[in-house]
């Protein structure tokens, strides 16, 4: 079965324990991964087990172990991550395992970067019997206003309203603009807030917070320093791209030649934290930010053609990037 991103909730319990997240907009990609894992923790399935590009040949085996559930009778998520190009057949061997869609104890979540599908191949039609398919494609302009309206239901029902309209008015087409909006909202909205100052975190931060918050992995908090400097210390715009290209060029270092974090640069008390970024982060991944973050620099220095607020967006969506796994 295939459905849209926005009519996950409807399906996600009238389907077998396997999906398939894909599409061009990576932020319902990733919102339809968040809510079909939270749908699944509620109903007790406490583990989760990741497999990346380079577990690809040990899927099956995987899958096998922990169908039968643990000793502890606890039930396992199992996402599995691909970062584009062609489906490889240890995925699609997934699909030939007997009664796969029958395992009661497993949650199987493919995440693909592939945009789109053709329905009359015979993969699609094979995934299509036995999982149900989530297509994460743009949304239109009415589609949008719906999407915004349901990620602010923190919000009491005015102020959603008023927010919905700024946000769509101002970051039409853009969801990752929009979700960066929802994110810095929820961590400093109240009912009572002044809604003028909403708009404006008070709280002031250094350029080296960015880099802790990242190498954590800690999305909202990474976008709320980048709002609150570009507010007020724009200036530093030049040193936040080398901080982000420092973590990018020692994470490929480190793939590539197994480099010494400390050798590199890093301190102590931070390695911890670079070991787990580093792992999060696949070497094939982090490449095409190395030549994204080159381009920023050009950028900072009046060299890259592209205005101001574009400037800070593209930083915007690489944090996203970055601590998005």
């Amino acid at each position: 079965m295939i459905c849209e991103a926005t009519s996950l909730v409807k399906y996600i319990n009238k389907s077998s324990n396997i999906f398939f997240v894909f599409g061009s907009e990576v932020i319902l990609r990733n919102n339809s991964v968040d809510d079909i894992n939270k749908c699944f923790k509620d109903m007790g399935f406490t583990e989760k087990k990741i497999i990346t590009e380079n577990d690809f040949t040990n899927i099956e085996k995987i899958i096998h172990e922990n169908a039968g559930g643990s000793l502890f009778g606890s039930q396992t998520i199992i996402e599995i991550i691909h970062n584009g190009g062609k489906i490889p057949k240890e995925i699609l061997n997934i699909f030939e395992i007997n009664n796969i869609n029958q395992f009661k104890n497993i949650v199987i979540i493919i995440r693909s970067a592939i945009e789109k599908i053709n329905k009359n191949t015979k993969w699609v039609k094979k995934v299509d019997s036995l999982a149900l398919m989530v297509q994460c494609n743009k949304l239109k302009s009415f589609e949008e206003i719906s999407w915004i309206k349901n990620q602010l239901k923190f919000m009491n029902d005015k102020d959603a309203k008023e927010y919905t309209n700024r946000i769509k008015d101002v970051y039409s087409g853009n969801l990752v603009a929009q979700q960066n909006e929802i994110n810095i909202l929820k961590l400093i909205y109240s009912e009572d807030s002044d809604k003028e100052k909403l708009h404006h975190d008070s709280a002031e931060f250094l350029p080296y917070d960015l880099e802790d918050k990242i190498i954590e992995l800690d999305t909202n908090y990474a976008l709320r320093i980048l709002k609150s400097i570009k507010k007020n210390d724009e200036h530093y715009g030049p040193l936040l791209v080398w901080i982000m290209g420092k973590i990018i060029n020692i994470s490929v270092g480190s793939h590539q030649d197994k480099i010494s974090l400390e050798k590199a640069g890093v301190w102590r008390n931070k390695i911890p934290h670079y070991l787990n970024f580093i792992k999060s982060n696949p070497l094939k991944k982090m490449i095409p930010l190395q030549k994204r973050i080159y381009e920023l620099d050009m950028a900072s220095k009046g060299l890259g053609g592209i205005t101001k607020d574009q400037f800070w967006q593209e930083l915007d969506n690489m944090i996203i990037d970055l601590t998005s796994t």
